[in-house]
């Protein structure tokens, strides 16, 4: 590894001169920003335009499906309140709130000395 040229020296200055001979031949170089830029908006644009096309088919699909089942989920007229399932009750039965005989008074409560 070789130190670097001190400014003004000899090296340097073919160095420079090396350098400016290679890149002068290059062409410039070309500016991306505004093609970027534009492809930015078209994919913003295109997702934008998608989630709206998303939006309006599902209320759609929502809309048609309920024209269209929602005879079917009405309740005719032959059908009836819903029955209990049959077989035992799996909870407890309710007491009866009328008091079968007198109510008794609560103790009353002692306080120690």
């Amino acid at each position: 590894m070789t130190p670097e040229p001190r400014p003004g020296s000899p090296e340097e200055e073919i160095f420079r001169d090396a350098l400016h001979r290679t890149a002068g031949t290059l062409a410039p170089p070309l500016d991306l920003v505004p093609e970027a830029v534009r492809e930015g908006r078209r994919r913003r644009a295109r997702s934008r335009g998608l989630a709206v096309v998303g939006a309006f088919v599902a209320v759609t699909a929502v809309t048609l499906g309920l024209a269209l089942l929602g005879p079917l989920l009405r309740p005719t007229a032959d059908t009836g309140p819903a029955a209990p399932a049959p077989g035992p009750s799996l909870t407890r039965p309710v007491p009866d709130p009328s008091p079968t005989g007198p109510r008794r008074a609560p103790p009353p409560i002692r306080r120690s000395p």
